[in-house]
């Protein structure tokens, strides 16, 4: 047996501490799925609705009419901490197929999404709501009150009362608890073509910017980006599901999850950085700010490469390439789905 002097065990408990401080951020969840075919019996996938495992996929819906489905971790995630008010982070990459299988029409999308806990099925099914609501849900006060979401949308089909006039038909947006969103821009992509495209979307707490950079016509060579300026801890609860939900309506697409990977780090161990200041401090291209959100930036880019990742620590997707050529403009848009 070896003693050890109370001066070394003093030295081996500050290096502890030390390595402890220089790296916070303690990882929450991670998982990387590349074969679903693993995820049996709900675990640690869970899907709901008309989802299901089709080999090495989950197929979100077939390609038929008023169908919808969700595939969710099995686990929440502790997005927020309420007594120290710090928010974790995330990164969510994945790749996904929506093919019409030649169709000319075609409805109605796939989200990506966090929310309530065990939040309700969509009764009845309504593809304007791309598995997450129905019209009644969404006219419901009490329902949209009582059950809180926010979601990246890749749709699919322009709904008049969500969409913004003369859209182009795929968008992909941001959704606060509506399925009108605050932000969106043109989706570049062929959805008669059976293409694989990939998505990665990150939240970094100390800035609260929600970023999202997706993969169009071109896959790999050209990456579109979308970001938002949100407090999440004044729009969800402290525990939160999240996943991917996806429906058809009057018309039909077939919507398939290909792969995920997932990390979110501990609300409890984030060092804030102060909140964002909405005042410009050098001259930078002018973004037009909504009255109704007076913190609400939009960046939007089509590039031959891609924006940095923000956190270092957190999953860098393989598809992602160095830095890109973007440009900043400032639209926010109102959005949404169906058929």
């Amino acid at each position: 047996m070896v003693f050890q002097a109370p001066e070394l065990r003093i030295i081996y408990l500050s290096i502890s501490i030390f390595l402890l401080l220089i790296n916070p951020c303690a990882t929450q969840i991670f998982f990387n799925h590349t074969d679903f075919s693993q995820t049996i019996n709900n675990k640690p996938i869970i899907r709901t609705g008309n989802a299901s495992i089709s080999g090495s996929v989950i197929q979100l819906t077939p390609d038929e009419v008023d169908n919808w489905g969700r595939a969710t971790y099995s686990e929440q995630m502790h997005l927020w901490d309420e007594k120290s008010g710090k928010a974790a982070n995330f990164t969510s990459n994945f790749s996904f197929i929506i093919d019409s299988q030649g169709k000319d029409s075609y409805s109605d999308g796939i989200t990506f999404f966090l929310s309530t806990p065990n939040y309700p099925v969509p009764s009845p099914t309504d593809g304007s709501g791309l598995g997450l609501l129905s019209r009644g849900q969404m006219q419901d006060p009490i329902f949209l009150a009582a059950n809180k979401f926010v979601a990246v949308e890749f749709d699919t089909f322009p709904n008049d009362e969500f969409d913004p006039l003369n859209s182009v038909r795929e968008h992909v947006g941001i959704n606060i608890n509506s399925m009108k969103s605050q932000i969106s821009t043109p989706w570049y992509c062929t959805i008669k073509e059976n293409r694989t495209y990939s998505a990665s979307i990150n939240y970094d707490s100390s800035t609260q910017n929600l970023s999202v950079t997706f993969t169009g016509f071109k896959n790999t060579t050209i990456q579109q980006h979308l970001s938002f300026v949100i407090n999440l801890t004044q729009h969800l609860p402290e525990l939160v599901e999240f996943g991917f939900s996806a429906s058809t309506g009057l018309i039909s697409e077939l919507h398939i999850l290909s792969t995920w990977s997932f990390e979110s780090t501990s609300p409890s161990t984030i060092q804030q950085s102060p909140a964002p200041s909405t005042i410009q401090q050098s001259p930078a291209p002018s973004v037009e700010k909504n009255k109704d959100e007076p913190k609400t930036k939009l960046v939007v880019g089509l590039s031959l490469v891609t924006l940095p990742i923000l956190k270092p620590k957190l999953l860098v997707p393989t598809f992602l390439a160095p830095l890109s050529i973007a440009s900043t403009s400032s639209t926010s848009k109102s959005e949404n789905h169906d058929a």
